[in-house]
């Protein structure tokens, strides 16, 4: 991993074998990034990559391994009791340019995973929400 940080963003790179999502968290720890948008490109060899049933109010997963591109990485930090917790979609495209997408839950980068973070000047909480069972945001 390497970063460069300017007054407004941060641009970071992951490299061969790092797991996205734990690295970009325990970077934000390090660095005390308590909330940001976050983008990314690059390419994966595994990942796993969830969609939630609204109606069973629980997710799907799928989990993908070979040669993957990352299409698109979009999401945000946000504070999740007393931690950064990222909340992330994705879109992979497979040597055959089928996509496939959804919230991310684990990638592994080969050969590497371009991102930048936006901080924000005010800090975004995530509060379990009872209808839902989910994270969401809280203000």
């Amino acid at each position: 991993m390497d970063f460069r940080k300017s007054t407004d963003r941060i641009v970071l790179r992951l490299d061969e074998g790092e797991e996205a999502v734990s690295s970009l968290l325990e970077f934000c720890r390090k660095e005390s990034v308590r909330s940001a948008a976050v983008f990314g490109i690059g390419a994966v060899r595994k990942a796993e990559i969830a969609h939630f049933n609204t109606q069973e109010m629980r997710y799907h997963t799928n989990s993908y391994e070979g040669m993957y591109e990352v299409v698109s990485l979009a999401g945000n930090i946000a504070m999740l009791d007393g931690k950064p917790a990222l909340h992330a979609h994705i879109v992979i495209a497979d040597t055959g340019f089928s996509c496939h997408g959804g919230h991310l839950n684990s990638a592994v980068v080969n050969p590497t995973l371009e991102l930048t973070l936006l901080p924000l000047e005010t800090e975004i909480k995530r509060k379990k929400e009872e209808k839902t069972g989910l994270n969401l945001m809280s203000f």
